[in-house]
């Protein structure tokens, strides 16, 4: 007869186990859902209205809240770094190369990434995932409609011309707000700041920014309606579901961070 810890923690290492199994079970429904969207590039029409609703949606509409925040790290980046150099150096001159290379490199691409998982990430895993739950998707199929090329497909498209195009602005008006704390508390010129800022930022840097927002823009979109297309429970469900959805990608945007940093690293 087992005694009450051992029943306890037998029953913790099953919930641990099967955990485990459903995170591996979503991951290779999100790679069968990618496999089956890839499908849908070959096919035509495609649903313009949709992709430029959602193109909408998920990139005007997160714009104020990607500007907001890139702006604020950008000035907190590059008084940081000028604090931590005129420390250790005692000298600030080298602030636009290294604070450049740093927003084009990362910080203008990591922080819209994280914005974007949690607004676009779980708007669309709630949404979808309600679908889900309230039996919508059953009834396309009943209809003949494909769910993957009627709801998954469109916002892959919109996710990817959003987002990269997201960074890139991002990566602009990062850049903006840290020459405006240079030129205002640090006494750099305007030209002087950009002149200094060439040599350390290049084309390679601008290529690395865009595969990354490439990147997210397919990540994010697939891991929300992988797990929304698993979503059950009813709203209780559906809520459990968002936040996993939206972990998940987190973890994932900042893995495939980390690998696009160190390939280009090799490369540059």
């Amino acid at each position: 007869m087992k005694t009450a810890p051992a029943k306890n923690l037998q029953s913790n290492l099953h919930q641990v186990g099967q955990a485990f199994q459903e995170q591996v079970d979503t991951i290779q429904d999100i790679a069968l859902l990618f496999k089956a969207t890839l499908g849908w590039f070959f096919k035509r029409p495609w649903r313009w209205d949709e992709i430029f609703h959602s193109v909408v949606q998920m990139g005007i509409g997160s714009l104020p809240v990607v500007l907001i925040s890139t702006a604020f790290a950008g000035m907190v980046v590059t008084n940081e770094l000028a604090w931590h150099m005129n420390e250790a150096l005692s000298s600030i001159s080298m602030i636009p190369g290294v604070s450049g290379q740093f927003i084009v490199r990362e910080l203008g691409i990591a922080v819209p990434a994280m914005i974007l998982v949690a607004k676009v990430g779980a708007s669309t895993t709630a949404e979808i995932g309600t679908m889900k739950v309230t039996e919508q998707i059953d009834a396309l199929k009943l209809l003949g409609i494909d769910p993957v090329g009627y709801l998954v497909f469109p916002r892959l498209i919109a996710a990817i011309i959003s987002i990269t195009a997201l960074t890139l602005i991002a990566i602009g008006f990062t850049l903006i707000f840290a020459i405006f704390v240079a030129v205002a508390k640090f006494n750099f010129g305007t030209f002087e700041f950009i002149n200094a800022l060439r040599p350390f930022v290049g084309v390679g840097d601008l290529a690395c920014a865009l595969c990354k927002g490439i990147s997210f823009g397919i990540l994010i979109p697939m891991i929300a309606c992988g797990y929304a297309f698993r979503c059950q429970g009813g709203a209780k469900g559906v809520g459990s579901t968002t936040t996993n959805a939206v972990v998940t990608a987190t973890v994932a945007v900042i893995l495939v961070d980390f690998i696009w940093t160190y390939v280009f690293s090799l490369l540059l």
